[in-house]
């Protein structure tokens, strides 16, 4: 009886499609909203007129940033998903343990150590590597020491990266007091999400790796079916569960990594995203789940920043993102709190 009802519950076919498509074409409307306000609606503005020549000087960068909006976004919806099934608990996402902090905590060391003029901080390739290689590693031995021996200390694991995301913001915060001036304004250039900074050659060097990623991720979706099961279920079903946490915490830290390096910290983005996924499909298949959240962390992303282009940044694309990913976010602990 008990599965019929929730069978019931549950959206059919035509539904599921239904919202596929709303999804769909919620995110071409966004993305065009989002050419525009970086065209037309800046040339009104001004009062200068969008020849042929300079809208294709302009789409020639705008483009490859919506671009990389769109596959940053799509990282980040399939790592927030992978990192829930792996923790068991909808109300987190790996940007809370700490890697917007330790990015913060990077670029602020590199500067203040090697000065903004160094090398390995002004050329993009390399503190992209550089940035990403250091969370990487923190990731994992974070992971390993406290997601360890077959526990899922999820509470813990929250307030360790609490702990350290505090450390290294009031590091980083007295840090940047001491620094000259020309370099803490060129640290807050560079840790500010910077949609419309992005390199572009950055992104077609990274892009392919992001999408490997997030394949891999998707071709996995039978064992991450299993995981969500509990780690009794999983191993009488077969699956090697602490083997595949640890390898996909890999790809969770990796993915994080590149994403916090390239666009900046989204913190709310993956919760929002996973969470209305699963709420308008009402499914644990995460084939239907990685492809909704991508569709969905998308949406929000370029057309936020669609949104900000119009007001001429006045309210930056974080702003929107985190008032909205906030307050979903206490609407989902109020939820999980009445089940108990």
């Amino acid at each position: 009886m008990r599965a019929l009802q929730i069978r019931r519950t549950q959206p059919n076919k035509k539904k599921r499609i239904v919202y596929f498509i709303i999804l769909s074409v919620g995110l071409v409307v966004a993305s065009l909203l989002y050419l525009y306000s970086k065209t037309y609606a800046k040339s009104m503005r001004v009062g200068i007129p969008m020849t042929p020549y300079a809208l294709e000087s302009i789409l020639i960068r705008a483009l490859p940033h919506l671009a990389g909006m769109l596959v940053s976004a799509l990282v980040i919806a399939c790592v927030s998903l992978a990192f829930q099934t792996s923790t068991g608990s909808r109300i987190l996402t790996p940007s809370m343990v700490g890697f917007d902090s330790v990015f913060i905590g990077t670029q602020t060391f590199l500067v203040f150590f090697l000065g903004a003029s160094a090398k390995i901080f002004a050329n993009s390739y390399t503190n992209f590597f550089v940035t990403a290689g250091v969370m990487v590693a923190i990731s994992m031995l974070m992971y390993g020491a406290i997601l360890r021996n077959s526990k899922n200390n999820v509470i813990f694991l929250l307030l360790f990266g609490l702990i350290l995301s505090g450390i290294i913001r009031s590091a980083s915060s007295y840090l940047q007091k001491i620094m000259d001036v020309n370099d803490y304004y060129q640290l807050q250039a560079a840790t500010a999400v910077t949609i419309n900074n992005m390199n572009i050659k950055l992104i077609y060097a990274v892009a392919p790796i992001m999408l490997v990623l997030c394949s891999i991720m998707l071709i996995r979706h039978r064992t991450y079916d299993v995981l969500a099961l509990g780690e009794a279920n999983a191993k009488n079903l077969g699956v090697h569960f602490q083997k595949e946490i640890n390898f996909n915490l890999i790809l969770i830290s990796i993915g994080m990594s590149l994403c916090t390096a390239l666009i900046g910290s989204l913190t709310f983005l993956g919760l929002l995203a996973v969470n209305i996924a699963r709420e308008l499909f009402k499914t644990h298949r995460h084939s239907i789940l990685f492809i909704a959240s991508s569709l969905a962390a998308a949406l929000a992303l370029v057309f936020g920043q669609g949104i900000t282009e119009l007001l001429q940044g006045a309210v930056p694309i974080t702003v929107i993102i985190d008032v909205v990913g906030c307050s979903y976010m206490f609407y989902l602990i109020l939820k999980e709190n009445k089940k108990i």
